[in-house]
């Protein structure tokens, strides 16, 4: 039995969407009876599924779809199910690094700390790229660091996990696992109560959506584009201090703060500047902000800088309006 050639099998009906026997005749340059026999090892492997008897038989890649309790879930386990899968959608080997690491940090999420009793995974390969989706039936990701924090909403939740280094069990957990997954998919989405945290990292873009219904549980939606997922190592780099390897920088998008391309107020400030003492180094992102007012800005970098001399605070992505304001505040 030759992997290249059951390959070839399972990559001809990934892309055109089946595979007869007769294409298996042909790729593998083989008698009828040889290709039969492989398309049914790959039927008995669970990687095709065999739709129609005789001649007009075809053999579709199956219903991508794994449900499983909480209880005693182990995601290791539950990934070494989904591996094989993903190899079969097209996702190279040194890509599935990647994607392993973020899929079992995401179910461990759901295991730990939803407080629900199942989890669905689901996987499928779309023209967007390969797309992963994991949801479960707890209280919902905001609410839960939102009730831990005593939050007033969801929103502020958000500004927490977007920096990263937060986590409602600091025994147990890092707090790193939401961030880093937020940036190693090309696209992530976690959603849950009425906000969807959007993220997509190949048009260095994220936003808040407000959803129409609120939604139980907490759903994560992983979008990797074969042959354009990073590199995990180089992923960990970027935000690792590297003489300590500390875990030590992060990006704050300014624009979630206010849902628009206004930030005026203290408390629009304070959002962006929530969790932040736990880093040494802080990128501070206007892209997609036209306006910034006096109070705004003395907030960052005059009140909180003032607080916090150890972090280097280094604004980006500034109109010269925005560069202006945050210049003055510097200077009060």
């Amino acid at each position: 039995m030759v992997p290249e050639n059951l390959d070839s099998l399972i990559a001809h009906a990934r892309t055109r969407g089946a595979i007869s026997t007769n294409d298996a005749i042909r790729l593998l340059g083989a008698s009828r009876a040889t290709a039969q026999r492989r398309l049914r090892t790959l039927v008995a492997d669970g990687r095709l599924v065999r739709e129609g008897a005789g001649r007009g038989a075809r053999y579709v890649l199956p219903n991508c779809r794994w449900e499983r309790p909480l209880a005693g879930l182990e995601e290791d386990r539950l990934w070494a199910e989904v591996r094989p899968t993903l190899t079969d959608l097209g996702l190279s080997e040194r890509e599935l690094g990647t994607v392993g690491y973020t899929f079992t940090e995401m179910v461990n999420n759901a295991i730990d700390h939803s407080r629900g009793d199942s989890v669905c995974v689901t996987a499928a390969a779309t023209p967007a790229g390969i797309v992963i989706e994991i949801v479960d039936n707890g209280i919902g990701v905001f609410r839960s660091v939102r009730e831990s924090q005593g939050m007033p909403d969801d929103v502020e939740a958000v500004f927490l996990l977007e920096k990263g280094r937060f986590t409602t069990q600091p025994a147990r957990h890092s707090g790193e696992g939401i961030f880093f997954a937020s940036k190693a998919a090309n696209r992530y989405l976690l959603a849950s109560g009425k906000i969807a945290w959007l993220t997509d990292n190949d048009a260095q873009d994220t936003a808040i959506q407000i959803e129409p219904a609120p939604r139980s549980g907490t759903r994560v939606v992983l979008t990797f584009v074969p042959g354009k997922v990073v590199v995990l190592a180089d992923l960990f780099q970027r935000w690792t201090d590297p003489d300590t390897l500390a875990f030590d920088r992060t990006r704050t998008t300014v624009r979630l703060a206010g849902f628009g391309v206004q930030l005026l107020s203290r408390s629009e400030a304070r959002r962006v500047t929530v969790g932040l003492e736990r880093f040494r180094y802080v990128t501070i992102d206007f892209t997609g902000v036209a306006i910034v007012g006096q109070g705004f800005c003395d907030e960052v970098f005059r009140v909180f800088a003032a607080d916090h001399p150890q972090i280097v605070l280094s604004p980006m992505g500034m109109n010269e309006s925005v560069a202006f304001m945050v210049q003055r505040a510097r200077r009060a």
